[in-house]
């Protein structure tokens, strides 16, 4: 096996592992493409190839926090801020309801008009 093979090979078995999909740079969340149990370890397949471990068991859907994360702090997904931190939630911990809090926005501003 050439070099060049070996590197495409490799690629392909992470490509395989990856179990979280990283939507967009701005994310400090990727979302849980299968349900990953404690200790796994977790690849975000956002190019970057983010290594992390699952400090808590994640179910399928849901997001995992790409980075520590301080209470306030904002939380992205999509490149846009889904919500606030209402408490530390660390790196390859769940990112959900318990640990988030929604934030208001104005979606009429955000509004693309045609023909105004």
């Amino acid at each position: 096996m050439t070099e060049q093979s070996t590197s495409l090979f490799l690629l392909k078995i992470k490509a395989q592992m990856s179990k979280a999909l990283h939507i967009h740079s701005k994310d400090n969340t990727a979302v849980c493409t299968s349900e990953v149990k404690a200790g796994e370890e977790v690849i975000a397949s956002d190019g970057s190839r983010s290594f992390i471990n699952a400090v808590s068991s994640i179910p399928f859907c849901n997001k995992i926090a790409l980075i520590d994360i301080q209470e306030g702090e904002e939380i992205f997904k999509y490149g846009e801020v889904i919500g606030k931190a209402i408490a530390f939630i660390p790196k390859g911990t769940l990112v959900n309801h318990l640990n988030i809090s929604s934030q208001l926005r104005s979606y009429a501003e955000e509004y693309v008009l045609k023909g105004k």
